[in-house]
């Protein structure tokens, strides 16, 4: 538990452990001497009454006031305050005790390590942070400005609808649409082979767009709604997620190489229209 740090000649007290050091170096205490060292500590300069130190230090039990003796000379032992003319503890007699030293300043070499110690957490901090930046919330160079070819893969699209899902638009839908995206647009498409491949060791698209350096990928769905097939299309920013660009497209599914032919067709002339803009808002 974090608690104040009392400085006293050699001595360095953490009140939040209880724990006394002299020069770095751990000095024993029992727990009872240690709360003892605090309780003064806190009201250092003051006359702290035995009757009030024995509620601070056993507050549920009742105590002789030979037990705060007792307690009271260990803590100067561990002080090595023991001598005739006491540097840390003083003797009110008749009224109680009161916490002789002043405050000293903190270690310039102690300063030094915590200060050392508070960069390298800032830095591995901001270290973390650019990187869930870079990963997560920054835009693609393409999506800020760059008019390069984007890099680009084709999701397979989710397929609901039975026998046609099973035919023809499964796997070869994908293939169609990179082939006519490769043929219409400006981009530098990942083959659909290697999306496939990913997608067998079940990697996921979003984890597979950012170990490939992909700038955007475009997924989808295709349901059978009665006599239509609905198509739609999604082109998201793979570092900051961000939808760039969607459409739907209603085709009729009598005939299913025709619906498609003409989805592909549309959805590339969209997306050739899309990356054709240096930036996109």
């Amino acid at each position: 538990m974090p608690g104040r740090i009392h400085r006293f000649g050699p001595f360095t007290f953490d009140s939040g452990q209880r724990l006394l050091f002299r020069d770095g170096e751990p000095v024993p205490l029992m727990p009872k001497t240690a709360d003892l060292l605090h309780a003064l500590l806190e009201r250092r300069g003051e006359v702290v009454s035995k009757a009030e130190l024995m509620k601070l230090v056993w507050p549920d039990a009742q105590v002789e006031e030979t037990g705060l003796a007792r307690n009271i000379s260990l803590l100067r032992k561990a002080l090595g305050d023991e001598g005739a003319q006491s540097r840390f503890i003083e003797t009110i007699p008749k009224r109680g005790y009161r916490f002789l030293a002043e405050e000293s300043p903190a270690d310039p070499r102690e300063v030094r390590r915590a200060a050392r110690r508070l960069g390298a957490v800032l830095l591995v901090l901001l270290a973390s942070g650019l990187f869930v930046y870079w990963q997560f919330y920054r835009s693609s160079p393409f999506v800020a400005a760059s008019p390069g070819a984007p890099r680009m893969a084709v999701i397979p699209f989710e397929c609901s609808g039975g026998a046609l899902c099973d035919s023809a638009f499964a796997s070869p839908f994908e293939d169609l649409l990179a082939a006519e995206i490769s043929r219409s647009c400006r981009v530098r498409l990942l083959s659909p082979s290697t999306v496939h491949r990913y997608r067998d060791n079940r990697i996921p698209a979003a984890l597979m767009a950012r170990l490939l350096g992909l700038d955007v990928v475009l997924e989808g769905s295709i349901a059978v709604l009665g006599p239509q097939v609905r198509v739609i299309a999604r082109l998201s920013d793979v570092h900051s997620g961000r939808l760039v660009w969607s459409e739907s497209y209603d085709l009729a599914a009598a005939d299913p190489a025709e619906a498609q032919r003409a989805a592909a067709q549309s959805i590339a002339g969209a997306l050739r229209e899309t990356l054709s803009l240096t930036r996109w808002k």
